[in-house]
């Protein structure tokens, strides 16, 4: 097993103990263990302990969407580019990074946030359930850390595919550090894509709120029309008629009166946010 920086903070994914490497085994008092020979390890729960929840029930509207910009942040990352485009969620929270700063990518599929990671000079590390390009094994709802050994969180397009983004998101505050700040998207008009629970703006500032966290800046990745087009189960026929559609609401805005003569800038990105088929999002740690 390779030595890294993030072996010191390892947490039981079953019990939250801390866990204990020697003669290449990884080991808990409650009896979880894993092997520590190879190049991944593989920390997803074996048989977890019940865990309760407590959160304020407090419904959101969209007079609450006020509180913070929906507007896309001025991309002012300059480093190398991702697989999954990510410039504008690293130019966004750019100023909330500083070098050395710890990394989680939660879901990290084929790894491809580490680039911009290290041009940043933040110490990266990326989980997945399955993905065997991942540097661990782990389960979002049971993070194989220690509390508060984040600085940032970064999950991109996850969220929707988590059976309980409750206890997902109580997870990450807990290996968060007060003030640490979580980023990232989540589907809203995408089609199914093996995916339990998609969230609207709303949803996005009920869930958060609920597990501590304030939500930052919410802005519209792409269009549910597009999402439609590439990811919808039509014949070729339908979705190539729907990517005509979607490419002319874009090319002529003037087809909307009210968006093109009356709208404010303000309520023109609220609309966008609102048919976006994917929200990205900044939030901290209360």
């Amino acid at each position: 097993m390779h030595e890294a920086w993030y072996l010191d903070a390892l947490a039981c994914p079953d019990c939250r103990r801390d866990l204990a490497i020697a003669d290449g085994s990884i080991r808990c008092e409650c009896g979880f263990t894993a092997s520590a020979a190879g190049e991944r390890l593989d920390l997803r729960p074996r048989h977890p302990q019940p865990r309760a929840l407590r959160f304020d029930l407090r419904p959101a509207s969209e007079h609450d969407l006020a509180a913070f910009p929906v507007d896309r942040p001025a991309r002012d990352y300059d480093g190398p580019p991702a697989e999954r485009d990510s410039s504008e969620l690293f130019s966004a929270v750019r100023s909330r990074l500083t070098r050395g700063a710890r990394l989680l990518d939660l879901g990290c599929g084929p790894r491809d946030q580490a680039a911009p990671a290290a041009h940043l000079g933040l110490q990266y590390v990326g989980i997945d359930f399955e993905t065997a390009g991942a540097d661990m094994l782990a389960d979002a709802h049971a993070i194989p850390f220690r509390a508060e050994t984040f600085d940032a969180v970064l999950a991109y397009a996850v969220l929707e595919h988590l059976y309980n983004p409750f206890v997902a998101l109580t997870d990450v505050g807990r290996v968060l550090r007060r003030g640490g700040v979580f980023f990232g998207t989540v589907s809203q008009g995408e089609p199914y894509h093996v995916s339990y629970f998609h969230h609207t703006p709303l949803g996005v500032l009920a869930a958060f709120r609920a597990t501590g966290f304030e939500i930052v800046r919410l802005w519209p990745s792409y269009d549910t029309l597009h999402a439609l087009a590439t990811m919808g189960r039509y014949a070729r026929v339908v979705r190539g008629l729907i990517e005509i559609v979607d490419r002319a609401d874009r090319a002529f805005p003037f087809l909307a009166p009210r968006r093109f003569f009356r709208g404010s800038a303000r309520e023109n990105d609220t609309e966008r946010l609102f048919r976006a088929a994917s929200i990205c999002f900044v939030a901290v740690r209360h």
